[in-house]
């Protein structure tokens, strides 16, 4: 062929890789077309095309033609064959006979020369084309060349390929993280929004398995609360302390870590799912919310992966993204905590006002019962019963007129008055006031009074308020015939002395669903009830600096336990 032909073949060729590079959808096909013209052109047996893994830093056939079919797995240090040798100098090189060439790898027995050249790109090689023949020295010094012109076109067009497939999956990344947002504003459930989170992880990533860890409150466990691309069940999914692992340094650093070979890893966690699944690489990047870590976002590769920094600007935005949408959804919780707590308080409201006006019109009726009662003087034998009624009924009256005071003093400062009282008499005295209706109802009553007088410095009227509820309550969870043990003793509660008092029925036990809530105001059970005893129940306490709680609850019964600290 002349020159002037060999010419017009190459210009010819030249332009028909232009055209593949403009019509080519991704790189891959590009360059299989590319080849299969290359290896026209020069009349070769074989050719290949191999480029740089930057995480391994091998050669690795992208594309062949005529190789053999275990070729497509081979990877080649740099250095290592005529090709590697290629990709180290940055040189074309041309072998006449390859079985006299040392550098040879012998990848086709058919092989006899070859002609190989860098692919460059910002003069950084990214590549090596080459071509085989059958034939001993079937290359010349324009053949290579050649080669060497075809190779700086390939490179341009892949490269410009490359660049344009970057720009779509950027926009398509982009696309996805909008729309993401979008639907982290309409989820209201924690665990929904956190498995959404990690599933657009998964696949705005590309990753093999991605993980979601969210902070437990001790700050130094971490939990698995999603796993996307996993091929196995894991349950439960496992937690793993923060200190020494890759996760805590990335909460530490307030940074995206990776690590690009886990088998080379020391860390200890995870190893039942990263052995499973049979993954080599991770980069996590930290949940940051005020500068403080709530949980962990890792993507895997079951491949050695070098992650680039467009990859980890992503993941840091995925992270950034799941900070707002879950603290947005903790707002969203806390304002409608408030919203039910500002109704609470309305009703509150109205139910002071409420009280105020009965409070008003019981005052009068109250003070015309006491001067009457006062005035039938009834002075019944030491031994008659009704003489210790008669004095109840009178301290009772007190009691009613202190309520009424303090409901219409609503809002003033005032002190309770506070008095020795021995706690086992309260009780016994609260005993003696229902005993009929515990009668009428079939209800037995035991009090146990321990062995040590507790004395304690407390609102008598209060005190018996606060049994007296205990009582009724547990009256109404008895449905038919039961009992109601009372029990008192001396405990040490932080650091302090105690009278402890146990009320223990045998009803028909608290509702699971109100047990957590038992002592929130207007909260009830039963048809008719306010909601506010027990809510009474431990504020009293709570100003007398005690407290109640449910000791056991059940289908059988009810143990509630209350104290307040003793006089000593």
């Amino acid at each position: 062929m002349s020159k002037a032909n060999e010419r017009d073949a190459l210009i010819d060729l030249l332009y028909r890789i232009r055209v593949i590079g403009h019509d080519a959808e991704n790189p891959q096909s590009a360059l299989e077309s590319i080849l299969e013209l290359v290896k026209q052109y020069f009349t070769a047996y074989a050719a290949s095309i191999a480029l740089i893994n930057p995480d391994t830093r091998q050669l690795e056939i992208e594309v062949n033609s005529g190789l053999p079919a275990n070729s497509k797995d081979l990877s080649l240090p740099i250095g290592m064959g005529i090709t590697g040798w290629v990709a180290l100098h940055g040189k074309s090189l041309r072998v006449d006979d390859v079985s006299n060439d040392p550098r040879y790898y012998k990848v086709s027995e058919n092989v006899k020369s070859e002609l190989a050249c860098p692919m460059e790109e910002n003069n950084q090689v990214i590549g090596v084309i080459s071509v085989g023949s059958n034939r001993l020295s079937a290359f010349s010094k324009h053949g290579q060349r050649s080669l060497e012109i075809i190779a700086k076109e390939t490179t341009q067009i892949v490269s410009q390929i490359w660049l344009i497939q970057s720009l779509k999956n950027r926009s398509e990344q982009l696309e996805a993280l909008i729309s993401m947002g979008q639907d982290f504003v309409s989820k209201l459930d924690l665990d929904e929004l956190l498995e959404t989170i990690n599933r657009e992880t998964h696949k705005i990533m590309h990753c093999r398995l991605s993980m979601l860890l969210t902070v437990k409150p001790d700050g130094k466990t971490l939990k698995i609360h999603s796993i996307q691309g996993n091929k196995q069940d894991y349950d439960p999914l496992p937690e793993l302390p923060v200190e020494n692992t890759s996760f805590g340094v990335a909460m530490h650093l307030k940074r995206t870590v990776e690590v690009l070979d886990l088998r080379k890893s020391e860390e200890e966690h995870f190893w039942n799912i990263v052995n499973g699944e049979e993954l080599l690489s991770m980069v996590c990047c930290p949940i940051l919310w005020e500068g403080k870590a709530i949980g962990i976002l890792a993507s895997y590769s079951d491949k050695i992966h070098r992650v680039n920094n467009d990859e980890k600007r992503i993941l840091a935005t995925l992270a950034s993204f799941s900070a707002v949408a879950i603290q947005n959804l903790r707002l969203y919780s806390l304002i409608f905590e408030n919203e039910e707590y500002l109704q609470k308080n309305d009703k509150l409201i109205t139910l002071g006002l409420l009280a105020a006006e009965i409070a008003h019109e019981i005052r009068n009726p109250l003070t015309v019962i006491k001067l009457l009662f006062g005035s039938l003087d009834l002075n019944f034998p030491e031994d008659d019963p009704r003489k210790k009624d008669a004095q109840i009924i009178d301290e009772k009256i007190g009691h009613l007129e202190g309520i009424v005071e303090q409901v219409l003093n609503f809002g003033k400062t005032s002190q309770s008055v506070h008095s020795h009282w021995n706690l086992q008499k309260l009780v016994e005295e609260s005993m003696q006031l229902v005993r009929i209706k515990l009668i009428q109802h079939k209800i037995a009553i035991y009090f146990d009074p321990g062995e040590e007088q507790l004395l304690a410095e407390v609102n008598k009227g209060q005190i018996q308020q606060v049994i007296l509820n205990l009582i009724l309550n547990a009256t109404e969870a008895i449905t038919e015939s039961g009992a109601i043990t009372f029990r008192c003793s001396r405990e040490i509660i932080n650091n302090q002395p105690c009278g402890c008092i146990e009320i223990e029925d045998t009803g028909s036990g608290i509702p699971s669903e109100f047990e957590e809530k038992i002592f929130d105001s207007f909260l009830t059970g039963r048809p008719g009830g306010t909601g506010l005893g027990l809510s009474i129940v431990k504020r009293i306490l709570r100003s007398h600096r005690g407290d109640i709680e449910v000791k056991k609850t059940s289908p059988s019964g009810t143990t509630m336990k209350l104290w307040i600290p003793l006089f000593e």
